[in-house]
């Protein structure tokens, strides 16, 4: 099955250098404009209200200095994505006792996976309707 890709702009954040380029690299290879963060408080300099959209946020959860969740609040407060894709190495149980529920409010991809999957899953949550909320998983 081919993937579609896209032309959106897209943040991606990870703590750790290898999950951050391969899918930094996935996404600019399918024609996505990508800007990558190596830490939540990197990426807030893209969520200023001066700069362009973000269509999408792809969101590790557990980072040191600041989590997934507390990136996703202060990025709401500033210049909010359109859409929000977190992704994690925890299984679901120990990410809750991590981070809190907040997690299970958004679409989830479980590390590791394939450059297929991570552009399926951002394709399936750039192109759904907005809503308050989304399902909690995916892989």
């Amino acid at each position: 099955m081919a993937v579609r890709s896209g032309s959106e702009t897209i943040v991606v954040v990870d703590d750790q250098p290898v999950p951050l380029e391969f899918c930094s690299s996935t996404l600019r290879v399918a024609g996505y404009r990508v800007l990558s963060a190596s830490s939540g408080k990197k990426a807030l300099d893209f969520f200023q209200p001066n700069r362009p959209a973000i269509d999408l946020a792809l969101i590790d959860i557990v980072m040191p200095e600041m989590s997934g969740i507390e990136l996703i609040k202060a990025a709401k407060r500033l210049n909010p994505p359109k859409r929000i894709l977190l992704m994690s190495g925890y299984a679901p149980d120990e990410l809750k006792r991590l981070v809190g529920p907040e997690a299970a409010d958004y679409r989830c991809i479980w590390k590791p996976f394939e450059a297929e999957t991570l552009l399926r899953l951002v394709r399936n949550v750039l192109d759904a309707p907005a809503r308050k909320g989304q399902p909690a998983s995916d892989s």
